[in-house]
């Protein structure tokens, strides 16, 4: 890579990454991931970003889902366990990863998540990632130093938290990015679409140079923020969050790629079962 501030993410940084697991490792080497997602006419996207983290294999995924759909999701999830939301912060003391948003779209979510999911964005030393509309729950902030926090939007979603239009969004992408970063501490800022971009307030953003247009399908995002989630849950791949993210964006897209290759009508479950084969 060059020293720039931009940089196309390159495959040949992810040689031996994830890195291999020692033979006598257990699962409680490999992180906790909770995600809180699901509400009523939306339980789907708590299901497909609960079985793309599996595809980033941490040693425990737990989906706290609204009672309202705790039901359907839970039939669709096998290793995956599942639990009805509680406001109880005891029970993500033990995560070593956070993820919130995804199918917490309807109106009755319940406001003991946004408080809560609040208060561990702001104190929580795990990993948090935030997608979906879950973003306009932050206010600006400021944030400790070493926590990773890591916002995922998509272009409307990334407008309606900077009340802006979408179109003046998408032409000048880089300084979007950079306002949501500044606004939200210096977080990670994952700003999806044509070459996804990956940076914060300062530094280098990364273009990604993978996916194609056939991602533009419901799920996509769910999909690659629980990949993302189940990757920054394990310890061993915090040490280095940039290159954790990174990987994760590369390997969403790069999978679409192998897809359309080979498969012109795959759906997003197809994609699921591609994500980490891919290099």
């Amino acid at each position: 890579m060059t020293d720039t501030k931009q940089n196309w993410i390159s495959p040949a940084e992810f040689e031996n990454f994830p890195p291999a697991r020692e033979a006598d490792s257990h699962k409680g080497n490999y992180g906790h991931l909770t995600v809180t997602a699901g509400s009523m006419g939306f339980h789907g996207a708590a299901v497909l970003a609960a079985r793309a983290a599996q595809r980033a294999q941490p040693g425990l995924i737990t989906v706290m889902a609204q009672e309202a759909v705790y039901y359907p999701v839970a039939a669709q999830l096998q290793a995956v366990m599942v639990d009805v939301w509680s406001a109880d912060i005891h029970r993500f003391e033990k995560s070593t990863g956070l993820l919130f948003g995804p199918g917490l779209a309807a109106a009755d979510v319940a406001e003991s998540v946004r408080v809560l999911f609040r208060r561990l964005w702001r104190d929580s030393a795990a990993p948090v990632v935030v997608d979906a509309s879950a973003i306009i729950w932050l206010v600006p902030h400021s944030l400790g130093k070493d926590l990773i926090r890591v916002v995922t939007p998509h272009p409307g979603e990334a407008a309606n938290f900077l009340k802006q239009p979408v179109a003046q969004l998408q032409a000048h992408r880089e300084a979007a990015l950079r306002e949501i970063s500044r606004r939200l501490g210096n977080c990670w800022v994952v700003l999806k679409g044509y070459h996804t971009l990956v940076g914060r307030s300062e530094g280098e953003i990364f273009v990604n140079p993978t996916g194609n247009p056939h991602l533009a399908q419901g799920g996509s995002g769910d999909v690659l923020s629980g990949f993302l989630s189940g990757l920054l849950a394990q310890p061993a791949l915090q040490a280095n969050p940039g290159r954790t993210i990174r990987y994760a964006v590369w390997q969403h897209g790069a999978a679409a790629d192998k897809l359309q290759a080979t498969r012109k009508n795959w759906v997003v479950e197809d994609l699921i079962q591609e994500l980490g084969s891919v290099g």
